[in-house]
């Protein structure tokens, strides 16, 4: 009976605290298609719910949570020429940087460009993975 309790603890989602994402600002065709209502805005926030299930089961909230608890938004924030989804924080918000909008075409990230994001942003690569592979250093 005790082993089929472990078995079940073990195998429950870790509690990590709720991050919702917001599209505030930004140029009118930005907002147009990423508005919180939006087919790219629902599209991204799916993608980003099966993301942050990954890394919170993954114990990558552990030491660092994603967002402050205060706020528990991350802003979505066009760059139309970066090359990786990219997480960080900017006068006292934390932004999801991506390529939403470039040359005219819309994007969504994917679940696995989201992870790896997360990841960068909390947990981070080592400099051996930076110097062979690049990995979290956005261009």
């Amino acid at each position: 009976m005790l082993l089929a309790y472990i078995a079940i603890f073990a195998a429950a989602p870790a509690q990590c605290p709720p991050v919702r994402l917001s599209a505030e600002g930004g140029a009118k065709t930005f907002i147009t298609r990423f508005a919180n209502n939006s087919d790219g805005f629902r599209r991204t926030s799916a993608n980003f719910a099966k993301a942050y299930a990954k890394a919170c089961a993954e114990g990558l909230f552990k030491t660092k949570p994603l967002v402050s608890v205060k706020d528990k938004r991350l802003y979505l924030s066009n760059a139309p020429n970066a090359n990786v989804a990219s997480i960080y924080a900017s006068k006292r918000r934390m932004l999801l940087e991506y390529p939403f909008i470039a040359g005219g075409k819309t994007n969504v990230p994917t679940a696995d460009e989201l992870h790896e994001a997360i990841y960068c942003a909390v947990h981070g690569a080592s400099a051996k993975e930076q110097e062979e592979s690049g990995r979290c250093l956005p261009d």
